[in-house]
């Protein structure tokens, strides 16, 4: 029920029809995927997630103590260092923890549990999208056509079911910003208190979230000096934006404790340009790798064509178009229009800080497309959703019009994003490969007796938490072939070697100077188990890799010895 409405079921049946259509095409265009493994796009971060989701059974639910299956941290060591343990700084951990206890409940750490509650909770953040655009349009078919435009990005809709946090906490903006509309027509103290709730989650979850927090503060900071009506300025409401910082400063401070006690797998530092050429590498990276990525070709005809419009109703608003268009305000819609004004002044400079975030990422942006979601889509979605509701509504027969033309738009845009995704999963992917050779290696590594607390250092394996996902064990990972890299690594704290048989023998002349001293005790066709030797112990790959029956305890402890 909106904010001064008289509740009057009739009005409201559209509202819950709308909101069941968002939620049954959600489901639909995520289905075909849902218990799909990390690949291709941004599989090492999707997997060090989802990873964390299993390191929290793995740490009986330590909350505070978040960790993946991986013991050499990124950040600060370089891959180089035995940190001794997988606890890893992050972001504050809520989402990937209820997904853990999600598991324990279904009793399956498959994909699909991860993904099910991902999809949940961005139905919810559209929900809360379709209803902010329909208080401030007081039109069904506008709020679908922005609710709609925002699925159906590529970028949204790839990451819409997947295991990083991004969608979730644009989820909880959208939610933060309905309930900020809310407040702003209401003035009432609860949908304030929710809206600092939800913020304050969103900036909690991801640091970057916390521009549209600053930028509500900073809102009801010129409203009060501009002298507008309900603004925050009072004891109670200053205490929960004060609550709310504590929060996020109380957690920003216990992050960096982890990443100082335990280092880290994720960035936790500035990336600003270095140079003007940074800036112009950027955005040549941006215009020809992700133009179309963040946006497909048909959405930016689409803003093209909407701006055009609503330009063409300015011009011919108080003539030819009278005759077509109602223009008799609604009493609630008079009543709104000043929240109109506070929710522009709001969206302005929610803008200019992701702008600000946008300069102080910069370099971050050539490699990372999720960065786009993590920043500027909900500003530009808002933007969107401004430069719509100044389209006419027209009335009668001619409503048919626009309702056409926004079905075959949202169609289009739904088909270029869904090609578009596709081609980019098409071809050799070497995480994909990783994922398939790892399969059942859990299974498999029980058969032999390898024991479920053994360390394992897994060599040339991408990306690095999956091989540990499948084989259900903890231990080293290097991803790379650079000599100090690999010889750090053979001193670290591990029990077994694990290879791909597919790597071994591609890569057999650039590494022979750690691969022919792993001595082969096991295989099942896909890895291989080895042990470190301290001489040259095969001369070929091919030999190496060849069936064999071997004593598996014999040959370990040959090279033990």
């Amino acid at each position: 029920m909106r904010s001064g409405y008289s509740f009057d079921i009739k009005k409201v049946i559209p509202t819950y029809i709308c909101l069941a259509l968002i939620v049954l095409v959600g489901v639909f265009v995520a289905l075909p995927e849902i218990n799909r493994f990390p690949a291709y796009i941004h599989a090492w971060s999707q997997s060090d997630w989802y990873s964390m989701a299993i390191g929290f059974q793995n740490n009986g639910y330590d909350f505070f103590h978040p960790e993946t299956l991986v013991m050499n941290k990124q950040f600060p060591g370089g891959w180089m260092v035995d940190d001794g343990t997988a606890v890893t700084s992050v972001d504050f951990p809520v989402h990937v923890y209820i997904v853990s206890l999600l598991m324990r409940l279904f009793g399956s750490s498959a994909p699909w549990v991860f993904r099910v509650w991902t999809l949940t909770v961005s139905l919810f953040g559209l929900c809360c999208l379709y209803l902010v655009c329909e208080r401030l349009t007081f039109s069904v078919l506008k709020s679908l056509m922005v609710t709609f435009f925002a699925l159906f990005s590529p970028l949204y809709l790839y990451y819409f079911d997947s295991f990083l946090p991004s969608v979730p906490a644009i989820s909880f903006v959208f939610a933060g910003v309905l309930m900020y509309v809310v407040y702003l027509g209401s003035g009432k103290s609860k949908d304030w208190y929710l809206t600092i709730a939800f913020l304050t989650l969103s900036a909690l979850m991801r640091t970057s979230q916390a521009v549209p927090f600053v930028a509500v503060f900073c809102s009801e900071v010129l409203r009060w000096i501009l002298k507008r009506r309900d603004t925050v300025f009072n004891s109670r409401f200053l205490i929960s934006l004060l609550l709310s910082a504590v929060a996020i400063g109380g957690y920003l401070m216990w992050n960096a404790h982890l990443r100082n006690q335990y280092g880290s797998l994720f960035l936790n530092n500035l990336k600003p340009p270095r140079s003007w050429t940074d800036v112009c590498n950027v955005f040549d990276i941006i215009g020809e790798r992700w133009k179309f990525r963040y946006f497909s070709a048909i959405q930016h005809w689409t803003v093209v064509v909407t701006m055009a419009l609503v330009a063409l109703t300015l011009l011919l608003k108080k003539s030819l178009l009278n005759r077509f268009q109602d223009f008799k305000p609604s009493p609630t819609v008079e009543k709104y229009k000043s929240l109109r004004f506070d929710f522009l002044l709001f969206v302005l400079i929610y803008c200019l800080g992701e702008l600000l975030f946008f300069v102080a990422m910069m370099r971050q942006y050539r490699d990372h497309d999720y960065y786009f979601l993590d920043s500027l889509f909900v500003p530009i979605i808002l933007l969107f959703l401004l430069i719509v509701r100044c389209l006419p509504a027209f009335k009668g027969l001619l409503k048919v019009v626009p309702f056409v033309l926004v079905v075959l738009m949202c169609g289009s845009m739904w088909n270029a994003a869904k090609h578009g995704n596709l081609e980019r999963q098409k071809g050799y992917d070497r995480a994909r490969q990783c994922a398939l050779a790892f399969d059942g290696s859990g299974e498999w590594l029980d058969e032999m007796g390898v024991s479920r607390d053994a360390k394992i250092l897994t060599l040339f394996a991408y990306p690095q938490n999956t091989p540990f996902l499948e084989m259900g064990r903890c231990g080293y990972s290097v991803m790379y072939f650079g000599r100090d890299m690999v010889e750090a690594s053979l001193g670290f704290n591990y029990d077994y070697i694990i290879v791909e048989d597919s790597i071994f023998k591609r890569n057999y002349s650039k590494a022979e100077f750690v691969l022919s001293r792993l001595e082969r005790v096991a295989g099942n066709g896909k890895i291989s188990l080895y042990l470190l030797c301290d001489s040259v112990v095969n001369h070929s790959p091919d030999a190496t890799l060849e069936d064999r029956k071997s004593n598996f305890i014999s040959n370990m402890n040959n090279c033990r010895e």
